[in-house]
């Protein structure tokens, strides 16, 4: 087989949790490649909602108010932030909604509380301005061969270290076990500044949540009826009317199944593999741990 590339580190997954691990190590001083299929793969989400806060429970998530403060410091060096979510809160719920906030900065309003640094940001803007001075071979990999990626075609790239950050196309390179969770987003005419969250999300001109239950495989199906009803009669309780909605977009997120793997570094979504290391699994909480879990890449690597 011929080599087509070689780097100290090579980065499998152009998403967000792949370029952000690049871009941190290329300004760490180290010789990184992505490769991938294409740039931002599932991540190309029109909107990407980064709340710690999670669910219909209030549920914080493991190490969130860590993980808020660190993609806060990162993103804004990029795009602009959308700051502030409202949740609604139930009547009745609040001194329990209250207990699961932790140190977040909030506020409460009248049907709610506002978590003021949590936001959003429009993914494909953000993707695009990660990848820009980076190493990038646009290959489909057929094969995990430390220290190679094989290559469709007969190339080989090799890497002095590797990183799997492919989500759910690629988990069969590496046996990873998971769920694949179709997500649907409708494009709205409304616009929205400030987010609203609860059960579906609106924010900017989105619409979002998961309606379809996981599936074996990575592709996508079609939308249905009922899955953009859903959408809608979620919108509706947060707004009192239903919005119009000018387009779709449809996307699969990839949560792994197994439990923390041997040397995982405090969540299931970073753990050594033969040649490296797996950045992979976060299902919708991509977004708000990347950073966090890049950091933590570097700190395993001893750079």
């Amino acid at each position: 087989m011929r080599r087509v590339g070689e780097a100290e580190v090579v980065v499998l997954g152009a998403g967000v949790a792949g370029l952000t691990a690049a871009r941190l190590l290329r300004e760490r001083g180290h010789r990184v490649l992505v490769v991938a299929q294409d740039l931002g793969e599932a991540s190309r989400v029109p909107v990407a909602l980064v709340n710690p806060l999670r669910g219909k429970r209030f549920t914080l998530a493991r190490r969130g108010e860590e993980a808020l403060e660190v993609a806060l410091r990162f993103y804004s060096r990029f795009v602009p932030l959308h700051l502030g979510v409202f949740r609604p809160v139930p009547e009745g719920e609040r001194e329990k909604v209250a207990a699961r906030l932790g140190g977040l900065q909030h506020s409460w309003e009248e049907g709610g509380v506002l978590l003021e640094e949590a936001f959003w940001l429009e993914p494909r803007a953000l993707l695009g301005r990660l990848a820009e001075g980076l190493s990038l071979l646009k290959a489909r990999v057929l094969a995990w061969e430390p220290p190679y990626l094989v290559l469709e075609g007969g190339g080989r790239v090799r890497g002095e270290v590797l990183v799997y950050a492919g989500g759910g196309q690629g988990a069969h390179l590496l046996r990873l076990e998971g769920r694949h969770i179709p997500g649907l987003v409708l494009l709205l005419l409304d616009y929205f500044p400030r987010a609203i969250s609860y059960r579906v999300y609106l924010a900017g001109s989105a619409l979002g949540g998961s309606y379809l239950p996981h599936r074996s495989h990575p592709e996508a199906p079609p939308p249905t009826e009922g899955e953009v009803e859903w959408l809608l009669k979620g919108a509706e309780g947060l707004l009192g009317y239903r919005p119009l909605v000018a387009s779709l977009w449809r996307g699969v997120r990839f949560r792994l199944d197994q439990p923390l793997p041997p040397g995982g570094l405090d969540l299931p979504y970073l753990f050594p593999v033969e040649g490296g290391f797996a950045l992979t699994g976060f299902g919708s909480t991509g977004f708000l741990y990347a950073p966090w879990l890049g950091e933590r890449l570097l700190e395993a690597l001893g750079w």
